[in-house]
């Protein structure tokens, strides 16, 4: 018993020591250890699933179809009514690889893949040199991919980005490799490439670019044809740009002299020659000079809208939908480039140039291009008109002064806006008429396009609320304004800045459709070729108020239609509103001319201007007007009248003018018209004549809304008869024949403002005593009599006692006939333009003048003068 018990405590002492000694042994092992396990067993996992997921990938890739290797799959575009666009927009040729130069052969494998002899479908190398060639000899010079693999790309292949078809395509690569000859895989590969302008293949690039087969371009030509695969719309030597053409062209020429295939001076003398003097192209037909513009638009979209790359775009088979109406598109460019169209001098001068475009109001979708009038078949220099930007004239004005005015200071359309003269040293523009109109509402100054207060509208904007107001308000409707360094330059309230047609018909087009920006597009869904299919991107956003959108849309309804508008062809059966535009030279010729208009279906903008070499007068007639007409009735027959522009609650009327509702128009509340001040008389008794004169404050009355400012003048004699002196715009009148005694003058002030008609001021007086021994020369002509002595000289000796200032001869201590200040007196003080007096108390006012006051009457007759 007792050794139990000392067993039990030896065997109790003895497991804790095992215990602390066994875990001391865990908290000894190597983390380490722990984590190279774990990275182990994730590699076996992950080479387990990665072979299995690579197996999977190539049992399911598809077979090589020669079929399918040696056939091209274009891009097919569709129509918005389906149907196809022109099959000859687009031209395919196959050739042997023995009718290929051989230095388009060695340009190609240069530039694409230096060691395509060396490899077997997959060039390790090449995928980890690539990153180096783009980087020191700049992007694009080396490709990751092999030609093989490009190959099996666009003719087996989707356009994702995924894992499985990557694997697929250097599975296909590799098996390639086995079957066919490095000769039959170059073959295949050069004649399912896209080159631009509608080619596809190595022999119809050739052609189309250098009128010649390739079995006969010279390494010049060969470089500017190999370069092209890579980026088709860019680098297209005739509809894109030559520049880049040539940055693309010394790259391959590069690869070129670096491999051996053409010496240093044969690559100097290459780049001594412009890419225009290289390229001789070949004719188009009539309906391919109608397509190529849309070409050039999808190709644009496809990259920007929906981040396609050119692997992705061509050969893939790719169908896209538009949104070109294919029947009106077809007509406008047959109509417009053979001048079947009714314009002024039935013809469309040569030495012009035009473009256009047309689209959905609601949707930004493009309906029609006009890319250039005198698209000439083989011209080495084609450009796309509808697409080039251009300075924008006087379409600027609803954008860039007096939308930005409606959307933040909530300006009506019956704002008050002066035109006149800027001081000099400043931005001063003038007008295209002569000389200048004075205070108008901002309607009539849209209306008829005034300079001045456009640029004043600009001002006001820019001073309350900062130029990033104008600026947000532009690029939001897609134009962009033009700057000296960060800072936007004040001629972009007259159009300084630029953009093309589509860029003008999308902005107009946010007006009609109640202050909602669409980017202009044409393409409304794409599909690969494996059925999947990507709906556009493009969505439409608020860019502006409702109330500014048609606020604006209501005053150009009067460019078009109203009495005072720029539109010449005349109105039209429906609801239209646009704007005029033109531009000058420095020597005051014009170089451009605009027209957007829209209705609440379609917005169209024109663009005409000269030719290199034109003369001075080429753009005297209105075409683009003309042009826009044509095209406005045409669209509207086809599709049917438009709705009318709706009014939002937003918009209030007063009159003829539309205030934002919740606002105190202010503009739209004219002052009482003032009464005249400081009416003064200087007469010549002996003479019998001299001149009334009054002062008046006209601009402010003309910045009040009031137009047609007049003054009407009449006489009380001393035997209490009436008479009108005259009327006058001027603030004086000639007076004569005043009888012995006092007379009274009253002049009144007229003027008409649209809202509330014609108003005349409170009558503002003077009086002048006239005081003689005898009657004046003119009424003695015959001698009195002794019989028959005049009765009525004693009565005209005693004047009304209405004034106590005139001397014994109805003069002045001056002796003029005036007051001692020189001026007619006044027993009142003068109305003011807050409180005028009533028609009945101001009977027997007499107002004064302060020099101030006639120094204003003066500054007031200079600017009459000038108007």
């Amino acid at each position: 018993m007792e050794r139990s018990r000392m067993a039990r405590r030896q065997d109790t002492t003895k497991k804790p020591k095992q215990q602390t000694k066994k875990s001391k042994q865990q908290t000894k092992k190597p983390m380490w250890r722990r984590i190279l396990l774990i990275i182990g067993l994730l590699l076996i996992v992950g080479v387990v699933v990665g072979g299995a997921y690579t197996a999977y990938a190539i049992a399911t890739a598809p077979p090589l179809d020669e079929e399918k290797l040696v056939d091209t799959y274009p891009i097919q575009l569709l129509s918005a009514e389906g149907e196809p666009l022109e099959e000859s927009g687009q031209i395919r040729e196959y050739v042997s690889i023995d009718d290929i130069s051989e230095v388009m052969q060695q340009a190609v494998i240069s530039i694409e893949d230096r060691r395509f002899y060396e490899h077997n479908g997959i060039d390790l190398r090449r995928i980890g040199g690539a990153v180096l060639a783009n980087v020191t000899d700049g992007f694009g010079s080396e490709g990751g991919s092999t030609i093989t693999q490009q190959l099996v790309k666009q003719s087996f292949l989707s356009t994702d980005k995924k894992l499985k078809r990557k694997l697929q395509e250097q599975w296909l690569a590799v098996k390639l490799e086995r079957e066919y000859t490095k000769e039959q895989i170059l073959e295949m590969y050069l004649n399912k490439n896209y080159y631009g302008s509608g080619a596809w293949g190595v022999q119809a690039a050739s052609k189309t670019y250098f009128n010649k087969p390739v079995s006969e371009v010279n390494y010049q030509e060969a470089a500017i044809l190999a370069g092209l695969p890579q980026r088709p719309s860019a680098y297209d030597p005739i509809a894109g740009d030559q520049e880049l053409t040539r940055y693309r062209q010394e790259q391959v020429l590069s690869a070129m002299k670096r491999d051996g295939h053409i010496t240093e001076q044969q690559y100097n003398e290459a780049l001594d020659v412009e890419i225009a003097d290289v390229i001789s192209p070949g004719a188009q037909t009539e309906e391919e000079s109608y397509t190529r513009s849309i070409y050039a638009r999808v190709q644009a979209e496809l990259e920007e809208d929906y981040g396609l790359e050119q692997s992705d775009i061509y050969g893939t088979g790719l169908k896209v939908y538009t949104s070109i109406n294919k029947e009106l598109h077809a007509k406008f460019n047959k109509d417009i480039k053979t001048d079947n169209v009714n314009i002024p001098n039935g013809k469309f001068p040569k030495d012009l140039r035009m473009g256009a475009t047309v689209l959905n109001t609601k949707t930004g979708e493009i309906v029609a291009v006009i890319d250039s009038q005198q698209a000439e078949q083989g011209d080495k220099n084609y450009r796309d008109y509808s697409r080039e930007k251009r300075q924008i004239g006087s379409t600027a004005k609803p954008f860039f002064d007096y939308g930005p005015g409606i959307e933040n200071a909530q300006w009506s359309t019956g704002k008050i806006l002066m035109d006149k003269e800027f001081p000099k040293g400043e931005f001063n523009p003038g007008n295209y008429y002569e000389g200048y109109r004075g205070a108008n509402t901002m309607r009539y100054y849209l209306t008829i396009s005034g300079n001045t207060p456009a640029v004043r509208a600009f001002y006001e904007v820019q001073d309350e609320f900062g130029p990033e107001a104008i600026e947000s308000f532009v690029e939001n409707v897609g134009i962009e304004p033009a700057r000296a360094g960060d800072e936007m330059v004040p001629a972009n309230s007259l159009g300084v800045a630029e953009a093309s047609t589509t860029q003008m018909a999308a902005a107009y087009a946010t007006l009609g459709a109640n202050g909602m920006y669409t980017k202009p597009h044409l393409i409304q869904k794409i599909e690969f070729n494996d059925g999947s299919t990507i709906n556009s991107p493009i969505k439409a956003k608020q860019a502006m108020e409702d109330y500014t959108a048609y606020m604006l849309t209501d005053m150009l309804r009067d460019v078009v239609s109203g009495s005072n508008g720029t539109y010449k062809p005349g109105a039209f059966p429906w609801d239209v509103a646009g704007k005029t535009g033109t531009t000058n030279d420095d020597k005051g010729n014009e170089n451009d001319k605009w027209f957007t208009g829209y209705t609440t279906d379609y917005s169209i903008s024109v663009w005409t201007g000269k030719a290199s070499g034109a003369g001075d007068n080429a753009l005297a007639e209105d075409h683009a007007q003309y042009y826009f007409e044509y095209m406005m009735q045409e669209v509207t027959n086809a599709t049917g009248s438009p709705d009318r522009f709706q009014q939002p609650d937003s918009v209030l009327s007063l009159g003829n003018e539309l205030y934002v509702k919740g606002t105190k128009p202010k503009d739209l509340e004219p002052k009482n018209l003032p009464a005249p001040t400081g009416a003064s008389i200087n007469y010549d008794i002996p003479a019998d004549s001299g001149t009334l004169t009054w002062s008046y404050n006209r601009e402010a009355v003309e910045a009040d809304g009031y137009q047609g400012l007049s003054f009407t003048v009449t006489e009380k004699r001393p035997d209490g008869s009436e008479r009108v002196v005259g009327t006058t715009e001027d603030t004086s009148i000639a007076i004569s024949g005043l009888a012995n005694g006092t007379t009274t003058f009253t002049i009144v002030a007229t003027a008409s403002n649209q809202l509330v008609g014609e108003q005349q001021s409170s009558p503002a007086q003077t009086q002048y005593t006239v005081e003689r021994s005898q009657e004046p020369a003119e009424e003695e002509e015959e001698p009195a009599t002794e019989e028959t002595p005049p009765e009525e000289e004693p009565a005209e000796e005693t004047p009304p006692n209405e004034t106590d200032n005139n001397n014994g001869n109805g003069n002045n201590e001056n002796g003029n006939g005036n007051n001692e200040g020189g001026e007619g007196e006044t027993t009142e003080e003068p109305a003011t333009e807050e409180t005028p007096p009533a028609e009945e108390e101001s009977s027997t006012e007499l107002e004064s003048q302060s020099n101030s006051d006639t120094s204003e009457s003066n500054q007031d007759r200079e600017n009459d003068n000038r108007e």
